[in-house]
């Protein structure tokens, strides 16, 4: 696992405003809501810029595991593994799928060994909330964890 930088901290913005776009695809975690529409057309036009990353699925695989209960099987025909899936930082050094679990399926059925992704940073998904209550109580999450890091370390 690689160190976590701790001037990671993250400042609120008392002014914070959620982007006002209609969010046809919101990936949803807890309290916490992002707007994966957004997300998409901001790294497609550049103005998101992100690491790119191979994941080896067998390896993925090993870690995470996969919502069965949500992949809808007649939609994983419709699916293009070759569309890169999205990857966040939703808790420090830890990345979750926020869009493309129905192509890591995919992927991994018809035997494929890796997927392209986007690998958005926790800092990078600010602009993204829904609301702004969800914006700040992840301000503040984000800042005990990195808390909680220095004082381990």
């Amino acid at each position: 696992m690689q160190a976590v930088k701790t001037d990671r901290k993250i400042k609120l913005n008392k002014k914070y405003q959620p982007i006002a776009t209609d969010a046809d695809e919101i990936y949803i975690n807890g309290f916490f809501h992002f707007n994966i529409s957004q997300i998409i057309k901001d790294i497609d036009s550049k103005k998101l810029l992100v690491q790119s990353e191979k994941i080896n699925l067998k390896n993925w695989l090993k870690e995470h595991s996969l919502e069965f209960s949500v992949i809808d099987k007649e939609h994983l025909k419709t699916v293009d593994t070759n569309k890169p899936i999205l990857q966040a930082e939703i808790r420090i050094n830890k990345y979750e799928i926020i869009d493309g679990n129905h192509r890591i399926q995919k992927a991994f059925d018809e035997g494929l060994k890796y997927i392209n992704s986007y690998k958005l940073q926790g800092e990078q998904l600010l602009p993204y909330f829904m609301e702004k209550q969800q914006y700040e109580a992840y301000v503040k999450y984000w800042n005990e964890k990195l808390l909680d890091y220095k004082d381990k370390n």
